[in-house]
């Protein structure tokens, strides 16, 4: 992940702004969501303006205001009305991620009561953001700007307004289903290119039983509307209404197991969306980009992250050959502090302090040795055991499994646990190297193949984790300012070992 990232998933989310409103909801049927969303997508490339029609649509049709005497609202007013509506409980709070899968609600042509409210949401959603957009326009900011202060639910519903009339048509029939009596159907407008990309994601983790996927692809792309042969998760995207977050992982990977659905109710325990989840598939594993299990074997030569999914990683004789699997591991000890923030700046710069001068003795010109890599590191195995938490109060349904990644190094195995979920920073790429390191920048070089036995580092300590047969020299003591720098380049699994330790 990147350093931003890495620092924004310590922080809090600011706090929204809410408002409060004395409208009411008028009843409105399923027909006429469907008549006034058809005439937005109509009209959503024509700039809107806040004509006496749309108030009168927007307090005659939607809204009841016993207080409002004549359609004389402003922008300014219709949003704080509208945001203070959809952040009722009775709408969907999209923000989570399991709410997502918006093919639950179109997927039937009935439109039953959950789908009603869907597009109802949709609805009052579009109008909101028709507004916003306008008010922006007329205050000279941007729609970000107006964004970020409604309450996350109503900010998220927009969010998929948008990308369902991006990727949504809304098509009037000439037969009237007898059931709802609905003249309008869903039909999706990219799904030729969602299936490309769903192929494309199976090419690129080697997914067995390509054919088979390539040829239900084309079935699909004959058709006009999605088949109900796909499940909600795989509906949903295939037409493409996909929100930011960790739900979209779990479409692609839907998609890959619906090709055969015998493994699919296997991997039933996919369905949970746990983040420290992988799975066996014949003869690779997967697994999801939160879990360290993932992070660590992602270094694997031919192992890639794609959608979330990292793989084909190595295969475990612990598990099946098609069996689902959910990791026990821990939050990482140490966390950034503020006060470290503050200062990183400063701490972290190679060429030192702001001066006037800078003497070219201060500085050294650090060069890796690539004649001496390490070619003694190998990846043994994956092992898997069961975790059994002795403070927990009754049994769970899903076991969790302690992990750990067995190494061959000089002729002799050493296994080592994943205990703690940890991040691994990506760095930005030397360009135009090599570059000179201010003297008082605190590091230690260290050979990938002198790790083991030398497991304690700034208060770290994981000894207990190898064998004790080896006697590596180890590492004096460091502060937390001093940077331990591995070797690790080379063969693949000389990376994999340096992100185990």
């Amino acid at each position: 992940m990147t350093f931003n990232r890495y620092i924004g998933s310590m922080n809090r989310p600011a706090a929204q702004i809410d408002s409060s409103s004395k409208v009411l909801l008028r009843r409105i049927d399923i027909s006429q969501i469907f008549e006034r969303l058809r005439f937005l997508q109509d009209a959503r490339e024509v700039a809107f303006v806040l004509t006496e029609q749309e108030e009168a649509f927007l307090y005659g049709q939607l809204l009841l205001d016993s207080h409002m005497e004549s359609s004389n609202g402003t922008l300014e007013r219709d949003v704080a009305v509208l945001s203070s509506l959809l952040n009722s409980p009775v709408w969907i709070d999209f923000s989570d991620h399991r709410k997502q899968f918006v093919a639950l609600y179109h997927a039937d042509e009935a439109f039953d009561a959950p789908a009603e409210v869907f597009f109802h949401q949709i609805l009052l959603s579009m109008e909101l953001d028709r507004r916003i957009s306008s008010y922006s326009v007329c205050n000279g900011h941007g729609t970000e700007h107006s964004m970020l202060t409604l309450p996350r639910k109503v900010a998220w519903g927009v969010a998929l307004s948008r990308r369902f009339f991006q990727n949504m048509a809304f098509e009037e029939l000439y037969l009237v289903v007898p059931s709802s009596g609905n003249r309008h159907s869903l039909v999706p407008k990219n799904k030729i290119a969602q299936l490309e990309r769903v192929l494309n994601a199976g090419y690129a983790l080697e997914w067995p039983y390509m054919d088979q996927m390539e040829g239900r692809m084309v079935e699909e792309c004959g058709s006009k509307a999605i088949r109900c042969c796909w499940s909600v998760p795989s509906a949903t995207f295939l037409c493409g209404a996909i929100l930011p977050g960790p739900s979209a992982s779990w479409m692609v990977l839907s998609c890959l197991l619906d090709c055969n659905p015998t493994h699919r109710r296997i991997l039933a325990g996919l369905e949970a969306m746990h983040p420290q989840s992988g799975f066996q598939y014949r003869a690779s594993t997967y697994w999801y980009w939160e879990s360290i299990v993932g992070k660590v074997l992602g270094a694997m030569q031919g192992s890639r992250c794609v959608a979330g999914w990292i793989g084909p990683c190595i295969y475990t004789t612990d598990l099946g050959r098609v069996e689902y699997v959910r990791i026990h591991q821990k939050r990482e000890p140490k966390r950034m502090k503020k006060r470290d923030l503050r200062s990183i700046a400063a701490r972290s710069d190679p060429l030192g302090t702001l001066d006037s001068s800078y003497p070219v003795s201060n500085f050294l010109l650090v060069m890796p040795n690539y004649n001496n890599t390490v070619d003694t590191v190998r990846v043994e195995k994956l092992a898997l055991m069961t975790h059994t938490d002795p403070t927990a109060s009754q049994a769970t349904d899903v076991v969790e499994h302690r992990v750990a990644v067995q190494f061959a190094i000089n002729g002799s195995s050493y296994p080592i646990r994943l205990r703690y979920n940890v991040s691994f920073v990506a760095a930005a790429a030397c360009w135009a190297g090599p570059h000179v390191l201010f003297s008082d920048y605190a590091y230690k070089a260290v050979r990938v193949d002198k790790l083991i036995g030398n497991l304690e580092w700034a208060g770290i300590s994981g000894k207990h984790e190898v064998s004790q047969a080896v006697a590596p020299d180890r590492p004096d003591a460091q502060d937390d300012d001093t940077v331990l720098v591995v070797e690790a380049y080379g063969a693949a699994d000389n990376a994999v070992l340096a992100r185990a330790w």
